[in-house]
């Protein structure tokens, strides 16, 4: 059957608290993945909401401290953490995460146990000696839904702010089912990951907010004055590692704090702009060849290199079958970008065209 897409006569806040309830009526516990950010906020509160309607008293929650996050967002989420109707659970454990400085990706761990770190673990923080753990233990994101789930009894839903517009992995991850598109399933079989914002733009969320006089993270006034987008995440990922330049003016102890730990990403602060794109496409997106000696070259660390040389292997099946949403240099710019990570995605024909013309070309 042929799939249509058609507008229903529905707004996105009402459908959003039709799948709130929905998902309290499939799981015998419900979970807010809080990060501090503004859709996960716009989340936990819209669940406050659906929650007082079915009479529940108290909304549970986690948040995933990442450690190399500025004082506004941590200051911001403890005061949640006060707050009587959330019932909040803090996890500061070693993760396992990436660091990208200028094409290269290379593996490090917050909370590492092995260096200093960037601020103390809060003492309300749940950390591996809580949770029964070797002091060892480095936690993968994939680790992090069990240990969610973990305390709750039945089937658990983790609701996350996730909304589809903010990238092609993310509409794509909410397209692939008919029914229920918003409930997808998780690395551990005991939980699974809900998005019931997934049709939200930012402006709903911004609106959401100020219908209801909810005050969001002021690191977001100063994102929107820098130019920057308006994002709480770690700041040493691939597309975060470009705009180190707006730390030093909004964050600035922030700024001090993780060049002090992680002093190699000056280089990615001073230098990243004058990487020779043009030269790198001339030399290494002539042909598939081409690429994987890029990525055999600068992608150094053992594991990122397993991943992005799988990454590879898949979008090159892909490409055999539709090579037109493949062009090589868009390829080798998702492997420089560090976008390799997850799936690459087939470059939308609007990109396609504007780079046809970009050559000369017709289409």
């Amino acid at each position: 059957m042929t799939r249509v897409k058609r507008f229903i006569d529905a707004n996105v806040l009402d459908e959003a608290r039709r799948r709130i309830h929905h998902v309290y009526d499939l799981f015998d516990a419900v979970v807010v993945a809080f990060s501090g950010g503004k859709d996960s906020l716009a989340l936990l509160h819209l669940t406050r909401e659906v929650a007082a309607e079915r009479g529940v008293d108290r909304v549970h929650a986690v948040f995933r401290d990442e450690e190399l996050i500025p004082d506004s967002v941590i200051n911001f989420v403890d005061e949640y953490r006060r707050l009587p109707w959330l019932d909040l659970t803090w996890y500061a454990v070693p993760l396992e995460s990436t660091k990208y400085v200028l094409g290269q990706n290379s593996r490090y761990v917050q909370w590492d146990p092995n260096r200093p770190h960037l601020r103390p673990i809060p003492p309300w923080a749940t950390t591996l000696a809580d949770l029964g753990l070797p002091e060892g233990r480095v936690m993968s994101q994939y680790d992090m839904d069990a240990v969610t789930a973990a305390p709750f009894k039945g089937r658990v839903a983790i609701m996350t702010g996730v909304r589809a517009s903010e990238s092609l992995m993310r509409w794509q991850a909410s397209v692939v089912k008919l029914n229920e598109n918003y409930i997808n399933a998780s690395s551990t079989p005991k939980a699974s990951l809900c998005k019931p914002l997934f049709d939200w733009q930012e402006n709903d969320v911004l609106r959401f907010f100020y219908d209801r006089g909810i005050r969001y993270c002021p690191i977001y006034d100063h994102q929107a004055w820098a130019g920057n987008a308006l994002r709480v995440s770690t700041p040493l990922h691939a597309e975060a590692a470009k705009s180190l330049h707006f730390l030093r003016a909004t964050e600035p102890t922030f700024y001090g704090q993780l060049m002090e730990l992680f002093p190699e990403m000056t280089v990615q602060e001073r230098y990243h702009r004058e990487i020779d794109r043009a030269a790198l496409l001339a030399r290494y997106a002539e042909s598939w060849d081409g690429i994987e000696e890029w990525i055999k070259t600068y992608i150094t660390d053992p594991s990122q290199l397993a991943v992005a040389l799988k990454r590879f292997a898949a979008v090159r099946v892909s490409a055999r079958r539709t090579p037109d949403s493949y062009p090589l240099g868009y390829v080798l710019k998702s492997f420089v970008s560090g976008a390799y990570k997850r799936r690459i995605m087939p470059q939308a024909l609007a990109d396609q065209t504007r780079a046809d013309r970009a050559r000369g070309g017709q289409r």
